[in-house]
């Protein structure tokens, strides 16, 4: 019946995760929404709804050749997302017949010295009323024209010949003037084009036509990539282009995608490593497997638990299932270890079963309950991830203890003959633990004791050097794709994705923050709004620049007027002067020669288009001179719509974004010191600022403050467990002090080995705190219970069958995380390696250690 009921709570409890459990990659979400600076941050993202658009990088290389291949990649991947329902928004640039030639002085100045120089060698232009004039002003430089002219002037041939023969285009190559203007890094190197990812419907998951994969968004960046992938085996020149996808979206998803792979894995060998571990101690495999099956009841109760204390799993408890599986079997371990010493005094199982529990049942429930308060007692923490890990580990921990405690005897009754499965061991309950070398330990407590003593006065000043690096890059391989480009961005226009955003009401008060933001030292430019209030120094400097175009004011044409048409003599002028350019250049430029016979062989109705087309491409460049000689910084009003709706929030909101200046070194903007000055600095000017490097920079401060509370939390519920459960006496709290020994010194061992091994503390580590006070001291309960128990036993507290028990407990609970080692996670893995030298610190304090301290309080 026992058996029976857990397993139709198991099914249940399947069907409960399946249908409810889910995944949150934003860290945002781990936030207590009250507090002011996460206020902040939520009411930015609701007044700017593209804040999370995911970058799609293309490098756009050196060459003109590669650069036309880039500018024809990103015109068809634009135009591809732009058909597909995963994507609600696509900017890849914006018309400059909607921007204002003023946007010029938001350019780099060695971008408007291009600018400039290309309208200074136009200057005949302005001096040609009519194609016939420039062209025959192009004779007088006679045969001395130099490589580049002579390019320049078959390519005005050329283009007369298209614009006559009805092919359109323009004259002068104004094209350019009208096309798109693309969104491209300070260099020019890097264009980007940012993609809104559409957020599903609840319509459409309930009817499972969308993919959005556990953290929400992974199937729309999925998408995205595929797309990419599918347009650049489309066309061999599009194989060549380098792409990347990235964002702080991205750089989420891919981590949560790697955090529950690695997550999965590790489970995995974790649960096949605790049952290899279990065959090779007991010899056999009816009782391991049976330990394991009422392990993974339990396991299943945990999960709807999961479900539907908190409905979703993080980058912190998405390791809870490893973690619980080590420590899960515990319980079956100390009962099994119990029951081989017992088993063979009893002529029937279940009274041996009765009296295992009476010894290592009291044990096993104080182990269980303390970990579990030590956890609950995270979920008093403002930091809502550690509170929500607290509450998931608590109750799983309790359902696993449960299980086992229920569905191992009840296995065990319901096998034939179950006596000849289990194991015997002479000695009884007061065998030794590790044979003469424990009695030698037990004989000598105080060469032991002077020698832990003088070792942890050394390690614990090591200990003091382990530090906490909030840099959240360093979590994930740094061959992930979205990393990669990130740093290339960084690199390149140290435009870093951990930047700082300030609001602005006004473009008064946009101009004052800004002013104030530049004159910082840790601030290399301000976007967003900024970019259209550029330095005084450089706004002069760019003007004298502009000044050097030719003065085109008295040659203004009315748009509205229509040239006179051309007489037959400028016709005629048209094709004599081609023909005069075919014969001069038809030995030294054949190519040039070639477009020269083609003008010269037009009809009167071709050269008169090619004509009217050179008449509006003039027209339209005295206008753009002017309005270049006269340029003042547009206002947000001005900006064409693509980056209108970057810029300025649903509310009038002026965005300011704060970029950090580039380490020479190549170091993280995230790093400690690095993230705390810059975003100390720029709260100082703007205390109102958000975005994502003050979010990862208050969130580090919470973080360590809320792991600090957990593990003091911790370690007072503990404390007042233990105190309770041994006695409300002197001899009460000694016991108590002696279960929490271990835990403290190895505790210490362990911040040593990080700092010797440079491994600092990080956001997915840092849990070890209350983790290893929780789980630790359940290596001491039981020996200072065994002591009580069997005080006249050797070595003290791990006698009958206790110290095998601690041994395999803490080696199933080690490799637990120690496959988290196994992951690319860096947080992960960090966090198995911490605390698998952390528990086999404890286990070292446990059986060399306690017993000596026990020792010297019997005498």
């Amino acid at each position: 019946m026992t058996l029976i009921i857990a397993a139709l709570l198991c099914v249940v409890s399947v069907g409960i995760t399946i249908g409810g459990l889910t995944f949150r990659s934003d860290r945002s979400d781990l936030i207590d929404p009250s507090l002011s600076w996460q206020r902040r941050y939520t009411e930015y993202r609701a007044k700017f709804p593209r804040w999370d658009d995911v970058a799609v990088v293309i490098d756009l290389g050196e060459s003109a050749e590669s650069r036309e291949r880039g500018g024809a990649f990103i015109a068809a991947l634009e135009s591809r997302l732009k058909t597909s329902e995963k994507f609600s928004a696509v900017t890849a640039g914006f018309s400059r017949s909607e921007a204002p030639l003023s946007l010029i002085l938001t350019q780099p100045t060695g971008r408007v010295k291009e600018v400039v120089d290309r309208l200074v060698e136009a200057s005949p232009v302005l001096a040609a009323t009519s194609l016939d004039g420039l062209l025959g002003l192009s004779q007088l430089g006679g045969g001395a024209l130099s490589p580049p002219q002579r390019d320049g002037l078959r390519g005005l041939l050329e283009r007369t010949f298209a614009a006559g023969s009805a092919r359109g285009g323009s004259v002068l190559g104004m094209d350019s003037s009208r096309g798109i203007e693309r969104l491209v890094s300070t260099t020019g190197r890097l264009a980007t084009i940012l993609v809104s990812l559409r957020k599903p419907t609840i319509e459409e998951i309930a009817n499972g036509g969308a993919e959005v994969g556990v953290d929400g968004r992974g199937g729309a960046i999925r998408a995205l990539r595929a797309e990419i992938m599918d347009l650049k085996g489309s066309d061999p020149a599009f194989s060549k282009v380098e792409v990347g996808v990235t964002g702080v979206p991205v750089l989420e998803s891919d981590e949560t995608t790697l955090s529950l792979r690695d997550a999965t894995v590790a489970s995995v060998l974790s649960l096949a490593l605790i049952a290899l571990l279990m065959l090779i101690a007991y010899r056999g495999v009816i009782v391991p497997v049976c330990a394991v099956v009422s392990l993974l009841i339990g396991m299943a109760w945990a999960f709807a638990w999961a479900t539907l204390a908190v409905g979703h799993l993080q980058l912190l408890s998405v390791t809870f299932a490893s973690m619980l599986l080590g420590l899960g079997i515990d319980v079956a371990i100390h009962i099994i270890a119990r029951l081989e010493l017992l088993h063979a005094d009893h002529d029937h199982l279940g009274d041996a079963i009765a009296e295992a529990f009476r010894g290592v049942g009291p044990g096993i429930l104080t182990a269980s309950f303390t970990v579990a308060a030590a956890s609950a007692s995270m979920a008093l923490t403002s930091f809502s991830g550690v509170a929500e890990m607290g509450i998931i580990a608590a109750g799983g921990i309790v359902l696993c203890t449960l299980s086992i405690m229920c569905c191992l005897p009840a296995m065990f009754m319901l096998m034939p003959r179950p006596e000849q499965r289990l194991r015997s061991h002479n000695g009884g309950v007061s065998r030794p633990y590790m044979g003469s070398l424990g009695l030698a330990f037990h004989r000598h407590p105080a060469p032991v004791l002077v020698a832990a003593g003088a070792l942890f006065a050394g390690i614990g000043w090591l200990a003091t050097g382990t530090r906490y690096d909030p840099d959240l890059q360093k979590l994930m391989p740094s061959t992930t794709e979205s990393v990669v480009w990130q740093q290339r961005l960084e690199s390149d226009d140290e435009k870093s994705v951990w930047h700082a955003v300030v609001l602005a009401h006004t473009l008064d008060e946009a101009r004052g923050l800004t002013d104030r933001l530049r004159a910082l030292d840790v601030v290399s430019d301000v976007g967003g709004i900024g970019m259209l209030l550029p330095r005084e120094a450089e706004l002069l400097e760019k003007r004298a620049l502009l000044s050097k175009i030719p003065d085109a004011s008295s040659l203004a044409v009315s748009s509205a007027s229509s040239p006179s048409p051309p007489s037959a003599t400028q016709i005629d002028r048209v094709r004599t002067t081609a023909a005069s350019l075919e014969a001069r250049w038809r030995e030294h430029d054949p190519a040039l020669a070639a477009a020269a016979l083609a003008v010269s062989r037009m009809d009167d109705d071709q050269v008169d288009r090619a004509m009217a087309t050179y008449h509006t491409d003039r027209r339209s460049l005295i206008a753009q001179i002017n309005g270049l000689r006269s340029a003042v910084p547009a206002t947000p009003d001005e900006l064409p719509r693509a980056l209108r709706e970057l810029m300025v929030g649903t509310d009038g909101s002026l965005l300011l974004r704060v970029y950090p200046k580039s380490d020479p070194t190549g170091g993280s903007v995230l790093a400690p010191e690095r993230l705390s000055s810059f975003a100390s600095a720029v709260l100082g000017v703007a205390p109102n600022a958000t975005g994502p490097a003050v979010q990862i920079y208050e969130s580090s401060r919470l973080i360590t403050r809320a792991y600090l509370q957990a593990g003091l939390y911790a370690l007072a519920a503990i404390v007042v467990l233990l105190f309770l459960d041994f006695g409300l006496s002197v001899r009460g709290l000694g016991d108590t002090m002696c279960a929490l020994l271990p835990v403290a010194l190895g505790g210490v061992m362990m911040l040593a080995v990080m700092s010797l091994a440079g491994v600092p503390l990080n956001f997915a580590n840092m849990i070890v705190l209350p983790l290893l006070i929780g789980i630790g001291v359940g290596c001491g309960v039981h020996a200072v219970r065994r002591w009580r128990l069997q005080p006249n036993d050797h070595p003290l507290g791990l006698a009958g069958g206790s110290g095998r028990a601690i041994t395999l407990t803490t080696l199933t609970t080690v490799f637990g995380f120690a496959t988290m080692m196994t992951g690319q996670h860096r947080g992960i893995w960090s966090l198995g390696l911490v605390m698998s030298v952390g528990l086999l610190a404890v286990w070292a304090v446990t059986v060399l250690v306690l017993p000596a301290v026990l020792r010297l309080r019997r005498v």
